[in-house]
């Protein structure tokens, strides 16, 4: 269960720097909007299951404020989770509808 656990955590953090980086090369202001709002779910995604494993490891919950920081840390990873997910179906009618910048033959 641990080896999973720490390799959806490096999932998730891989898929958030790709996301940055796409949006750090991205010119359209829709389409960084887009991307950025990508890496912010798997960002909120990665600080989620690093909680999520931490309370099932239990590597150092040995008090409780152990463990008020990882459920605060769930939480949190949780809800920018649900946020990201709402701004994403508001950006990408906005980022599709945007023109690329490819040069027609």
């Amino acid at each position: 269960m641990q080896i999973v656990m720490i390799g959806l955590i490096l999932f998730a953090l891989g898929a958030y720097l790709i996301f940055k980086r796409r949006a750090f090369l991205t010119k359209t202001p829709n389409r960084k909007a887009l991307f950025n709002t990508q890496a912010l779910i798997w960002l909120s995604l990665f600080l989620a299951l690093f909680a999520a494993n931490q309370m099932v490891g239990g590597f150092g919950l040995n008090s409780s404020v152990g463990w008020i920081v990882s459920i605060v840390m769930l939480i949190v990873g949780l809800g920018n989770a649900i946020v990201g997910f709402i701004r994403y179906r508001k950006i990408y009618p906005l980022a599709a509808e945007e023109p690329t910048n490819t040069p027609s033959s």
